[in-house]
């Protein structure tokens, strides 16, 4: 018994609800070694029943896909093969027709030339200034030194602090506490920032001064 018929044979007897061992006496193999034959032809056991796998059902699916396309193929070169021997027995009995056939074809090749294009003197003059002019200024960016990239900090407008006032403040916990935030990740010290906040709020409330 060949494979193919070895499994249709398997399947129609698991349908009818019989036995794994009756079954491989039935065959006439042993259940191990039917076992194996089913696990290299992609069947699974599920629920007391050997099913084939998905990705093997898609690639049997996909053999015979191939196959067609293969048959199909063939169909057409076969047509496209009676075709060109259709085109050739007619040039043979009419050489007219294969004279205008190959013009068709040597039109078809012939490469189109470019159009040339009319420059007068004064455009190019004028093409001759854009030129001593990029001459002139592309290397203009490259003489820029390249800013250095960093993070924003807080602008200092003085920072001299030598003239100095103690005082004492009762602030809101959760503004203090992100003041020193603010300050820890900044380059400047708390009295250099307390003293900008004040100076910036005042210029925006100088009418009260």
């Amino acid at each position: 018994m060949k494979g193919k018929e070895r499994i249709e044979k398997f399947l129609e007897l698991q349908e009818k609800n019989i036995e794994f061992e009756d079954i491989s006496k039935e065959i006439g193999i042993a259940s191990k070694t039917l076992r194996s034959f089913l696990n290299r032809n992609g069947y699974k056991l599920e629920n007391n029943k050997y099913k084939i796998k998905e990705s093997n059902e898609i690639k049997q699916i996909e053999f015979k896909n191939i196959k067609e396309q293969k048959k199909e193929s063939k169909n057409g070169n076969t047509k496209n093969t009676k075709e060109k021997n259709k085109i050739k027995s007619q040039k043979n009995n009419n050489p007219k027709l294969e004279i205008s056939i190959k013009e068709k074809n040597k039109k078809k090749l012939t490469p189109k030339k470019d159009k040339k294009i009319n420059m007068t003197v004064e455009d190019m003059d004028k093409l001759c200034e854009v030129y001593d002019w990029y001459m002139q200024v592309k290397d203009y960016k490259s003489m820029k030194p390249k800013k250095i990239s960093s993070k924003k900090d807080i602008n200092i407008e003085n920072k001299d602090m030598t003239n100095l006032k103690n005082t004492s403040i009762r602030v809101d916990k959760t503004t203090w506490e992100n003041f020193e935030r603010l300050c820890s990740n900044s380059q400047f010290s708390k009295q250099e920032i307390l003293t900008q906040a004040l100076r910036d709020f005042m210029n925006e409330h100088k009418y009260l001064l």
